[in-house]
C-alpha cells in the first residue's frame, strides 16, 4: 500500500513540475534500444550542453551542475532496459544519477 502510494505521489510530482516547465525524463525500458539512444534521450529533455561525450562520467558532470530549476529522471521498465542496453551499463547510468543527486538537491530521481 504504501509504495503504491509513494509511486502515485512521484507519478503527481514528476507531471508538476513537467507542467511547470521544470525539467523532466521518462526513460522507459520498453522504448529505449541503445546506450546511444538512452543519452540522445536525456540530453535533449533535460538540455545537457552541447557536444555532451554521452558517456556516464560526462552525465555525472551534466546531472550534478546546476540543472534550470528542479529536474525529475523516472526510469520504467529497469529490467527490460537492462536486458536490452545492458545490466552493468544501466545499473552504472544509475548509479551515476544517484551520485549527481547526491551533488544536486534539485535533482529527483524515481524508479518505477
Amino acid at each position: 500500500m504504501f509504495l503504491t502510494k509513494t509511486f502515485s505521489f512521484f507519478t503527481l510530482l514528476f507531471f508538476c513540475l513537467n507542467a511547470a516547465g521544470a525539467g523532466s525524463v521518462l526513460i522507459s525500458g520498453k522504448q529505449i534500444n541503445s546506450k546511444d539512444q538512452l543519452h540522445q534521450l536525456i540530453a535533449k529533455e533535460l538540455k545537457f550542453s552541447p557536444g555532451y561525450p554521452k558517456n556516464l562520467d560526462a552525465l555525472y558532470d551534466e546531472l550534478s551542475s546546476d540543472l534550470d530549476g528542479d529536474s525529475i529522471i523516472k526510469i520504467k521498465n529497469l529490467n527490460l532496459l537492462r536486458a536490452k542496453v545492458g545490466r552493468e551499463y544501466t545499473d552504472g547510468f544509475v548509479q551515476a544519477i544517484i551520485d549527481s543527486a547526491e551533488e544536486n538537491p534539485r535533482l529527483i530521481l524515481v524508479l518505477e
